[in-house]
Parts: C-alpha cells; sequence; structure tokens
C-alpha cells in the first residue's frame, strides 16, 4: 500500500484539507440546530432515534440506489480515503465483502460490508452499530472538555464563543485572557484537521484576528489554553490503548549566527525523504510573528522556534507510533476517558511534553475527540512499528 502524499491547498488555514468556507459555515448553523432540537426530543425519545440513525445510511444508499442516482462499487482503487484503505485491506485478508457508495463519478466515504448474510452500512470504520452510542456527540470540543473535566481528566482550561449567544457576543478579550491566562488557542467548535486555528495568542489584536479566522467555516468556537508539547493520537478501541502517535510540528534551533529564513533552508536540506520540506506560508509568518520574530532576524543560540500548530510529516516535522514507549501512567487515564464517553472507538488528541514521563509530573492534556478516527496515522509514521488497528476494529463484530 502506497502511503498518502498531501495535497495542495487554496486556502492558507485550511491546511491540505480545503473546505467551501460557506458550506462549512452552514454545516455548522445546522449542527448546532440539530443540538437544540436533540435536547427538546432526543432525550426524550432516545430507542426511538437510535434505531433511526442505525437504519439511515440503509434507507438513503437503497433508495439512491433503487432511483439509479448511486451505485455500489467492489473497486478498492476508488477508495475514498486511506483510512478506509486499510479497512478495506483488513477485510479482504478476513474474506469480507466491501462495496463503496459512488455517486456518478464521486466516491463516498460510505461502505457497506456484507456480514452474518446481510449488508451492514458505515462511514469508513466498520464499527458496529451496538457501539455508536451516539457518539458523535464527543467531537464537540466543548461538551468533551466539561465531560472530562468533571470527571478530573487532564485538558486545557477553555471556554466557549458562538454568534448565536448574547453572553458569548458581550465576553471581551480582557475577560477571556483573564479567565484562561495567556497564550491561547482558537479554534472551530466542531472542526477538524486544525483547519482555520491559531495557536501561541498572546494579545487582544491577535485575539480578535483569530476568532474571525475561525469565524469564517464556523459559527461556533472553542477558545482554550495553549499547552506545551507535541500531539499524539491515543487511539483506544474497546478499553485498549491500540496505538499512541505522536507528531511534532517543524521547527529550527537558532546557532546565534543565521537568520531564521537560513535556518529553514538548512532543515529542508537535510530533511528525510519521507518529510516534505517547509514552505514558508501566510500562516507560518504569522505563527513566528507571534512568538516575536521575523523571518530575516538572527535566531538566539539554543533557542527552539516552533514554525507552525501543523504537524507531522507533511508540513516538515516528525511522527512516531511510540505505544512501547509510553509511561504506563498515561494508559488507565486514557481508558478512563473512553469509559467516562461511554464510547468503544476513540481517537483522543492530547497534548503531551514528554510520553515517556510520567503523566503527574507534567502538564498535559485531552484537547480533542474523535469518533471516526484516522487510524492511518499508526500505519505510517516514520519511527516504530505499525499498529493493526483496523484489525481490532473489525474484531469488535465477534463481540
Amino acid at each position: 500500500m502506497n502511503e498518502p502524499r498531501p495535497k495542495k491547498s487554496n486556502c492558507p488555514y485550511c491546511g491540505d484539507a480545503d473546505v467551501n468556507h460557506l458550506a462549512s459555515f452552514i454545516e455548522g448553523c445546522l449542527s448546532s440546530a440539530a443540538d437544540w432540537a436533540a435536547s427538546v426530543t432526543g432525550y426524550r425519545f432516545p430507542s426511538f432515534f437510535e434505531r433511526l440513525a442505525d437504519k439511515f445510511p440503509e434507507i438513503i444508499f437503497s433508495f439512491l440506489s433503487f432511483i439509479k442516482v448511486a451505485r455500489f462499487s467492489g473497486d478498492i482503487n476508488k477508495v475514498a480515503s486511506y483510512r478506509s484503505r486499510i479497512v478495506w485491506e483488513e477485510a479482504n485478508r478476513r474474506n469480507i465483502k466491501i462495496e463503496q457508495a459512488i455517486i456518478g463519478n464521486y466516491p463516498l466515504e460510505f461502505y457497506r460490508a456484507h456480514l452474518n448474510g446481510r449488508w451492514f452500512y458505515f462511514q469508513s470504520l466498520p464499527i458496529p452499530p451496538r457501539f455508536l452510542n451516539n457518539s458523535d456527540r464527543w467531537d464537540d470540543k466543548i461538551l468533551l472538555k466539561h465531560a472530562l473535566e468533571e470527571a478530573g481528566i487532564p485538558t486545557p482550561r477553555f471556554t466557549g464563543l458562538s454568534i448565536f449567544s448574547r453572553r458569548s457576543r458581550r465576553l471581551t478579550s480582557g475577560q477571556i485572557f483573564e479567565k484562561l491566562g495567556t497564550p491561547l488557542v482558537v479554534k472551530p467548535r466542531d472542526g477538524s484537521r486544525g483547519r482555520h486555528t491559531t495557536t501561541n495568542i498572546q494579545t487582544a489584536e491577535d485575539l480578535i484576528t483569530a476568532i474571525n479566522r475561525a469565524k469564517k467555516i464556523s459559527p461556533r468556537l472553542a477558545i482554550e489554553e495553549h499547552l506545551d508539547g507535541d500531539v499524539c493520537r491515543a487511539t483506544v478501541i474497546n478499553n485498549v490503548l491500540a496505538g499512541l502517535y505522536r507528531a511534532s510540528p517543524p521547527s529550527i534551533v537558532g546557532d546565534g549566527l543565521k537568520k531564521i529564513t537560513e535556518l529553514i533552508e538548512e532543515k529542508n536540506a537535510h530533511r528525510h525523504k519521507r518529510v516534505e520540506p517547509i514552505v514558508v506560508s501566510k500562516e507560518i509568518k504569522e505563527h513566528i510573528a507571534r512568538s516575536g520574530y521575523l523571518l530575516d532576524d538572527i535566531l538566539p543560540k539554543g533557542l527552539r522556534l516552533y514554525l507552525t500548530h501543523r504537524i507531522g510529516r507533511f508540513y516538515g516535522g516528525e511522527t512516531e507510533e511510540m505505544i512501547d514507549k509510553l509511561h504506563p501512567s498515561f494508559i488507565p487515564i486514557l481508558k478512563r476517558a473512553a469509559n467516562v464517553l461511554n464510547i468503544t472507538v476513540a481517537g483522543f488528541d492530547c497534548v503531551i511534553p514528554d510520553p515517556t514521563q510520567d503523566a503527574v509530573s507534567q502538564r498535559w492534556g485531552i484537547i480533542e475527540c474523535n469518533t471516526l478516527p484516522f487510524i492511518d496515522l499508526h500505519y505510517f509514521a516514520l519511527k516504530g512499528k505499525p499498529r493493526n488497528i483496523a484489525g481490532m476494529i473489525w474484531d469488535l463484530w465477534k463481540i
């Protein structure tokens, strides 16, 4: 299997995962309305809505197939993502038949698998319906942090902003800094892939800029304490910590002689062949400026400067699958987080200074939960042994 390659982006703040800004904003508005409706109706008739949600993909795609709008393909080469390809390849090893939904010539991230004599419809990961438990609500970064905070599980200090909230519109930059301290992070409340996220915010001016940037794709925002460290994806499957993938942003270390631009060029010249070169974008310039530097500045000797909040080898950083090196103190905390949320498949994004050291000895926290995690991260790290997480997901059907 060939490893994924980075995609070009037309938006400097979407990274390699462009979205239509207006469509994303409208989707956020609909999500907000759906949350309100669920609070009114979903909790009164939970079993009805759960059964309807389980059947919804099958009903929709059966209808679209009947009217010849959609079709199903058994061609694995049309797969929509590497996450799904890994799942499909594992299914082939187990002699499970997989087909992908296609509308026109556009392959969707929806599939069906033939199990126990019938078709099961799913989005990318074949999680049995009995294990879903309306888990997608934990993609909401504010709801997630409230639940973790109440359970005493490490998470950054946080607050939410919404264009629908009168309280949010009255909240000033000074009040936010007073509540959360500095520096800060601003991100879409329901977003992913680091789109329109701003980190290391230390001034009121930068905070306002970051809020306006995030509001372009989401009406609801999350503002949180900026934690120091690398981003680690802890994937939990059925109360087992299946993998711990560590990704670092690109950084340079000053020698007291070279300019920042020269240090970037030097780093690019000596990068690993699987690591993409650092491209000095508008976002990177702004990130460096928030740290108090310009590209032509000479970086003081021994000072490490992070160039962006974006992590991994697509941006000039490094990656490692390091569950075998993880300090054992993290394992019960991460498993407890999954139990608190009552979730069977979870990808927790954590900021950890040093995963090899005791959890209680450092300031760290869970910042996000992905209920449809990109398990392919654990397969393509620069260092470490790949983990067969797709196999663990398929094993859920044996339980």
